[in-house]
């Protein structure tokens, strides 16, 4: 886990991130100075050494315009170019009798072109594990891109949470003013049905990353 920056050293990291992203050339201390108000440069060498020291930066030594960022101010690693993070929070259990695989790490995540995720507002993904959904090609090991919301169409393919089990699953929504439906795409495994009460829309896929050959830890 990464050290909480201050608020001076998150301003100068999304500055960094900010000024990478839209020009060729590393700002100089003295435009670091004046675009954070700082007192004088010698402010900006300690915040800098500070960061370097914390890993966000790296400087090469006895050159100017160095400095190379290497993560932003939420921990990400960084990297040039036109395209999103998306946070890998958890493994999605595709079955309704596996348990969800919770937790999330700063360098989980993947990196996807603005072209697929134009907007990566409420975007996360799902590492799945099960093969309830094959018949939406949807395997054991691929990765789901889903948008946050707590509202689903009837079709939806969705991650929900459900009660009384108090865990999350990854089906077919359907609703029919009475009850919901949850959907395996496998002709081996049948549909459940709800109190609406019970269920907890989180979020609808957006986009399937499948992967030739994936072995899941255990």
């Amino acid at each position: 886990m990464l050290p909480r920056l201050s608020e001076t050293e998150t301003a100068l990291v999304d500055y960094l991130e900010n000024y990478l992203n839209t020009r060729t050339a590393v700002p100089s201390y003295e435009e670091i100075r004046c675009a954070l108000n700082l007192s004088s440069k010698d402010h900006v060498s300690r915040l800098v050494e500070h960061l370097e020291e914390l890993g966000y930066i790296r400087r090469e030594p006895g050159r100017s315009r160095s400095l190379h960022l290497l993560r932003t101010c939420d921990g990400f690693r960084f990297h040039l170019g036109r395209t999103v993070r998306i946070p890998l929070l958890a493994i999605a259990p595709a079955s309704f009798d596996q348990a969800s695989h919770d937790g999330f790490d700063p360098d989980s995540y993947i990196e996807l072109t603005r072209d697929l995720i134009p907007d990566e507002n409420g975007i996360y993904a799902l590492q799945v594990r099960g093969d309830s959904m094959v018949d939406a090609y949807i395997s054991n090991g691929d990765i789901v891109v889903l948008r946050q919301q707590e509202e689903a169409r009837n079709g939806d393919l969705v991650q929900v949470w459900v009660r009384p089990d108090e865990s999350p699953t990854l089906k077919r929504y359907f609703f029919d003013g009475n009850r919901i439906c949850l959907k395996p795409e496998n002709p081996t495994m049948q549909p459940r049905y709800y109190r609406s009460e019970d269920v907890q829309v989180q979020g609808r896929v957006v986009l399937v990353i499948r992967r030739l050959e994936r072995q899941l830890a255990a």
